[in-house]
């Protein structure tokens, strides 16, 4: 019976009913084939070798990685996971970050610069320079290179940011309701730690 009420209602239908039940009856076995298509591929790609991870930093390593990042940046509170994720990132970038670096910070033992402005007129036109360059510009950019596809390790807490906070707004973020650029900005006598 309910082989004759199916062939009775295609004859009964209007030729852009029956025009409308074929598209969708072929758009559900085009998604369908997306969606098995989609399982399929995310399968492939999870199987897939992926390129050499950057070895995790030791604690050790960390530790002395923020020691010299709070040199270059002049910062003493900097964020351990974004050191971190700064310290993998630099290391995957290049292959040869490791071997650099510990060569940059072997350098500033031995000469014991005062500030980073001082470590920047003695590096300068020196390969160490560059090293130095790609760690200041890691913390306050909150990436590692210029790439249109590149990875962000920090947006909000990224260093460029954190310097005048209490005057400006990280850009898309909110501050203080209608109105606030109309405040007087905070003077410039004082900066901000952190």
């Amino acid at each position: 019976m309910m082989k004759n009420e199916k062939h009775f209602s295609e004859q009964s239908l209007s030729k852009e009913g029956a025009a409308r039940r074929r598209l969708f009856g072929q758009s559900g076995g085009l998604v369908a084939s997306f969606a098995i298509g989609s399982v399929l591929t995310g399968q492939a790609i999870a199987a897939t070798p992926t390129t050499s991870q950057a070895p995790q930093a030791d604690s050790q390593t960390l530790n002395q990685f923020l020691k010299i990042s709070r040199l270059l940046t002049g910062h003493q509170n900097l964020d351990t996971t974004l050191g971190q994720r700064l310290w993998q990132a630099l290391n995957q970038h290049s292959a040869s970050f490791s071997a650099q670096y510990t060569a940059l910070s072997q350098w500033i033992s031995e000469h014991q610069p005062t500030d980073v402005e001082a470590l920047d007129q003695q590096l300068q036109g020196q390969p160490l320079h560059d090293v130095m360059m790609s760690i200041i510009r890691g913390w306050y950019l909150g990436v590692v290179d210029n790439s249109p596809h590149t990875q962000v390790l920090s947006y909000q807490n990224a260093l460029m940011y954190q310097v005048p906070r209490d005057g400006m707004v990280i850009p898309t973020y909110a501050h203080n309701g209608p109105d606030y650029w109309t405040a007087e900005p905070p003077p410039v006598d004082r900066l901000l730690t952190f």
